[in-house]
């Protein structure tokens, strides 16, 4: 039987090839603690999702360096959703985010 350190080594080992292998880049300092990575490579974005009323969402997005990328009211264009979760994005995509059940978020016009 392995002892604790070496599950703890081993677990954290395994927990560092996945986030290797998924891609998720260094947090840039300008990207809040609270934004999480969704998407997946280069298409890939930190998200802090916000409130919602309705179909719209507050959302802010950044790029891998920290460029913001869109913020404010996003209308989301298909299925219906209680949450936007982060594993669900697919990648941002010409100014909205895509979900992987090919649900959008565009930014609402104001």
């Amino acid at each position: 039987m392995a002892r604790p350190s070496q599950i703890l080594v081993m677990t954290t080992f395994s927990l560092g090839l996945l986030v290797a292998c998924r891609g998720v880049p260094a947090r840039p300092a300008a990207v809040p603690a609270e934004a999480q990575w969704a998407g997946e490579g280069r298409r890939g974005v930190f998200l802090k999702v916000g409130t919602h009323q309705g179909t719209l969402w507050q959302l802010e997005v950044w790029d891998r360096k920290g460029k913001v990328l869109g913020a404010g009211p996003f209308r989301l264009r298909g299925f219906a959703k209680a949450e936007i979760v982060p594993d669900e994005v697919l990648a941002w995509e010409n100014g909205a985010l895509q979900l992987k059940d090919g649900t959008w978020l565009v930014p609402e016009k104001p």
